[in-house]
């Protein structure tokens, strides 16, 4: 009888110990992904299992991020252009662009959101360098500056947004088709300022 509880107990030491292993591989296997994974945004991945889980294709996700950086671009540059800009236009135009772009933002993350895509919170480094050297710019000089970069961000917003739009995600087409109409109208407002800059 001892014999037999014996090799019973026998058998369930090995067991628990084989699944301790297998824990401890998996653990160690989940952080070494992790540190190698070159897609990371604040300590999460922002490619891979999760695109495929919600249906929304590489090219959609991939939109999302772009906007994302791009709208957060729009505000913070805004932001300063409301306290540098010596122009009566440029700072309208900026109290523009901050509030409709404030919306915008908010609308491609209950978005992304939904679409269980993670999408950037703040800017790349390089992007945070120029807004802190346009911080020291004033008068006419940081009006031509941001209106010069108001136009080409639009240009190249624009032509992302039209890319938007070909997605087959019928949610991520009505987002960008309604947003573009008011990208033009920004980057319209802009070359307008521009030609009329001194």
């Amino acid at each position: 009888m001892s014999n037999k509880f014996l090799y019973v107990t026998a058998i369930a030491l090995a067991v628990s110990f084989t699944a301790c292993q297998t824990a401890d591989k998996k653990s160690s296997t989940t952080k070494d992904s992790v540190a190698g994974d070159t897609n990371m945004v604040n300590g999460n991945h922002v490619a891979g299992s999760e695109v495929i889980e919600t249906g929304l294709d590489e090219a959609g996700a991939t939109f999302l991020r772009k906007a994302a950086v791009g709208g957060i671009m729009e505000v913070e540059a805004a932001k300063i252009a409301m306290k540098n800009a010596s122009n009566q236009k440029v700072k309208d135009f900026a109290a523009k662009m901050l509030t409709d772009h404030t919306q915008a933002n908010k609308e491609l993350k209950a978005l992304a959101t939904d679409k269980k895509i993670i999408t950037p919170d703040a800017l790349p480094a390089e992007d945070q360098i120029h807004l802190d050297e346009m911080k020291k710019m004033t008068g006419s000089s940081f009006d031509k500056h941001y209106m010069d970069m108001m136009v080409t961000d639009h240009q190249k917003t624009i032509s992302l947004f039209k890319d938007g739009m070909e997605n087959k995600d019928a949610k991520l087409k009505e987002w960008a088709g309604k947003t573009l109409t008011v990208i033009e109208g920004h980057d319209q407002a802009a070359k307008e300022i521009v030609t009329n800059l001194k």
